[in-house]
């Protein structure tokens, strides 16, 4: 009687380790597709690279906007001086 209830519990420990191992394997397969579609090092450089270079046409831009708005202003000035 011993032997099958000893029987048993190795059986029922296989199963469980079996279904963690499944388990297991399940979860890797999900990283593993997740990894895959991460970016690599040289993309998250260039992507890096990119976004300086944006962020400096950006202030650029922004000092062409304080230039044009200057402008803007005197000429508003003069008008309203000159009716």
């Amino acid at each position: 009687m011993a032997v099958v209830g000893i029987y048993t519990w190795l059986i029922g420990r296989q199963s469980a380790s079996a279904q963690e191992l499944l388990d297991l394997r399940t979860r890797i397969v999900r990283l593993e597709e997740q990894i895959a579609q991460m970016p690599t090092q040289a993309q998250v450089t260039d992507l890096i690279s990119k976004l300086s270079r944006t962020e400096a046409r950006m202030n650029g831009l922004n000092e062409q906007f304080g230039t044009v708005l200057r402008r803007l202003e005197s000429i508003n000035s003069f008008l309203l001086q000159h009716r």
